[in-house]
């Protein structure tokens, strides 16, 4: 029976973990919802968690459990998004050429400004 009281408090913290990002992603969808144009939910889901995080409206301790699951989990996630992909294999494949110009033109941006930055942020 001892062995009962660490898995019931820890299912208790998965719990409480997932209803403070299931709530934030549900505020999320929401305010997606009043916007006047189409914005994804989740990602403002996201940044409210993150404000309510910098704020300290929601401890950190709240969600870290329930994150590090999500998170040490996260390749199977990724798994419905890739067969979602290959019913669509015939457009991705004639698009190739131009998604891999601007995998490369974005990741030139990027290194470039980070770049830039460092040198600013070290002179």
């Amino acid at each position: 029976m001892a062995w009962l009281l660490p898995r019931l408090r820890l299912a208790c913290v998965l719990l409480r973990d997932a209803l403070v990002l299931f709530a934030c992603l549900w505020a999320g969808k929401a305010m997606a919802a009043l916007l006047p144009f189409s914005f994804p939910g989740s990602i403002l889901g996201m940044l409210l968690l993150f404000v309510l995080l910098n704020l300290q409206v929601v401890k950190l301790r709240w969600v870290e459990a329930g994150a590090g699951v999500l998170l040490r989990h996260m390749a199977l996630l990724f798994i419905p998004v890739g067969v979602g992909l290959l019913a669509y294999l015939d457009a991705f494949a004639d698009s190739l050429l131009l998604i891999m110009l601007n995998v490369l033109a974005g990741i030139t941006l990027i290194l470039l400004v980070v770049g830039r930055l460092y040198q600013r942020l070290n002179q």
